[in-house]
């Protein structure tokens, strides 16, 4: 269901779309320096709404939560070192369906999330 778009959804969308990968202590630590004091009731209302509407997702990386537009299909990098989050194009991955046996189970979908050091932390070592 599709609702208005309300001068406040539009700026935690704006807000998730300039940080990326972002949480919801970073979003709202953003949204309240650049931007009117929303109240945190409208700021996760506008989070859960805009789900709903298919402009964002919500996901899992480690032991964090955060937020993304959604883009088309893609899996996500997170250096160990420097907490980073990249994204890895569908296309960089041959076929991530055969990345395990399910048998008999068909598999639709899947979030992956990589772990390991990004080039930029390689490079400071």
């Amino acid at each position: 269901m599709q609702r208005r778009n309300t001068n406040q959804k539009q700026i935690v969308y704006n807000a998730i779309m300039t940080l990326g990968h972002s949480n919801t202590e970073r979003l709202i630590d953003y949204i309240n320096k650049n931007f009117s004091n929303i109240s945190l009731a409208t700021i996760y209302r506008n989070l859960n709404i805009l789900i709903e509407e298919n402009k964002i997702k919500k996901l899992s990386v480690g032991n964090l939560d955060v937020y993304e537009v959604i883009r088309e299909k893609h899996f996500h990098f997170k250096c160990t070192k420097c907490g980073d989050i990249i994204d890895i194009p569908k296309s960089n991955i041959k076929s991530y369906k055969s990345l395990i046996n399910l048998g008999d189970n068909e598999i639709s979908d899947c979030d992956i999330v990589f772990y390991g050091v990004c080039q930029k932390c390689k490079n400071i070592q």
